[in-house]
């Protein structure tokens, strides 16, 4: 065995651990981004449903807006309980 060989597989081993980490911290800031942008772009402000969603997007971070993507951005995209969205336009006809 070629002596300092165990270093050199070590320091790959966290070279690798720490751009695999970094990616996933960027994902994560995005998915935060994009959740808090969606919040206060296209929710409600229906019995201040925005202003709630907003806070604890940004107080809870990304599990915030992993709860906000499950429960409230989901439901409004299905069409239900979301008041104050309009409907889509009907399709027209060719």
């Amino acid at each position: 065995m070629i002596p300092g060989a165990g270093g050199a597989a070590m320091l790959s081993f966290i070279l690798v651990t720490s751009v695999v980490a970094g990616l996933l911290v960027l994902a994560a800031i995005g998915f935060w981004l994009w959740m808090l942008v969606d919040c206060a772009m296209n929710e409600s402000d229906e019995g201040n449903t925005r202003l709630i969603w907003v806070l604890i997007i940004l107080f809870v971070h990304v599990i915030g807006a992993i709860l906000y993507f499950f429960f409230q951005r989901r439901k409004r995209l299905s069409g239900g309980a979301a008041p104050g969205c309009a409907p889509p336009p009907p399709a027209r006809p060719i």
